[in-house]
C-alpha cells in the first residue's frame, strides 16, 4: 500500500493550517466591516427615521378644487398624514366650516394663510340683485365693494368685503349674503339711484385682499334710514349724529348740480 513520506504530511498540513488561518482572517475581517457597515448604517438609518418623524404632519388636503370664498366641507377637504417640510403652525388645525382665501387645486395642504373665518349671523340672507353694474371679468367668489356713484362724481362705499357670486345663466345677475343692516344700506343706495339720475351702483375688486385694508370713504343713507339704523340698535354699524348734517350736505350738492 502506497503511504505518503513525512515530508509530504508536514506540507499538507502546513498547506491545510495556511488555508484555514487565512479563512478565519478573512472571515474574522469580513464580520468587522460588516459591523462597522452595520453600524454606519444604524446612524443614518436613526436619523432618517428622525427625520421622517419630524416631517410628519396630520392636515387637510383638498380631494377637488376650492374656489375662493369657498367653505371646506367633508366633501372638498380630507385629513391625512403626510411629509411636508412646512412649519406645523402654518398648517390648519381645522377647517371645516371655514371659506379658502384663494383657489386651491386638489391635493393642496391647507394652510392657516388659506383660511378664512367665516361666521354667520342669524340676520344674513342670501340677495339678488340685477341693477349692480357688473363688469363680465369679474369672477365668482370673487371679494368686490359695492360703491354708489352721484351724478355730480362724488362716489362712496355701500357695502364692503363681500363675496360676489354669479351664475353663468344670468351674467347681470349678482348675489350677496347680506345682514340685515347691509339689506338696509343697500335698500337706501338703490333709492338714492332713482331718485337722483345718473347715480349708479357697481363694483369694484380688490387687487390682493388679504394684503389690503378696508375702505375708508363711507355712503350716508337718507335721514329716515339713519333714523331706523338708530332705532334698531345694531352694533354692526355705528351711526354718528354728524351722518345727518353729513346727509344734508350731499343732498344740497346734488340739487345745486342738477
Amino acid at each position: 500500500m502506497w503511504r505518503l513520506r513525512r515530508s509530504v504530511k508536514r506540507k499538507i498540513l502546513f498547506c491545510f493550517l495556511l488555508t484555514a488561518g487565512g479563512a478565519g482572517i478573512f472571515l474574522s475581517g469580513s464580520a468587522l466591516s460588516a459591523r462597522r457597515t452595520a453600524k454606519v448604517y444604524e446612524v443614518l438609518l436613526a436619523e432618517r427615521d428622525a427625520l421622517i418623524q419630524g416631517a410628519k404632519r396630520l392636515a387637510y388636503v383638498t380631494v377637488k378644487e376650492v374656489k375662493a370664498g369657498e367653505s371646506f366641507t367633508s366633501e372638498n377637504t380630507e385629513r391625512r398624514y403626510l411629509l411636508s417640510e412646512q412649519a406645523e403652525e402654518g398648517i390648519a388645525g381645522e377647517v371645516l366650516g371655514l371659506a379658502a382665501c384663494a383657489d386651491l387645486p386638489a391635493g393642496s395642504i391647507v394652510s392657516t394663510a388659506l383660511c378664512g373665518s367665516q361666521e354667520f349671523l342669524g340676520t344674513e340672507r342670501e340677495c339678488v340683485f340685477e341693477d349692480i353694474s357688473l363688469p363680465d371679468c369679474f369672477s365668482d367668489y370673487e371679494m368686490v365693494d359695492v360703491r354708489i356713484r352721484y351724478p355730480n362724481g362724488e362716489n362712496y362705499c355701500v357695502l364692503k368685503q363681500k363675496r360676489l357670486r354669479r351664475r353663468q345663466e344670468n351674467p347681470e345677475e349678482c348675489r350677496f349674503t347680506l345682514t340685515e343692516t347691509e339689506q338696509i344700506l343697500l335698500s337706501a343706495a338703490r333709492y338714492d339711484t332713482e331718485v337722483y339720475r345718473g347715480a349708479e351702483l357697481y363694483v369694484v375688486a380688490f387687487v390682493e385682499e388679504r394684503l389690503q385694508k378696508e375702505a375708508d370713504s363711507f355712503y350716508v343713507p337718507p335721514a329716515q334710514i339713519i333714523m331706523q339704523l338708530k332705532e334698531s340698535g345694531t352694533e354692526e354699524i355705528s351711526v354718528p349724529v354728524s351722518w345727518y348734517k353729513l346727509r344734508e350736505s350731499l343732498e344740497q350738492r346734488l340739487e345745486n348740480d342738477v
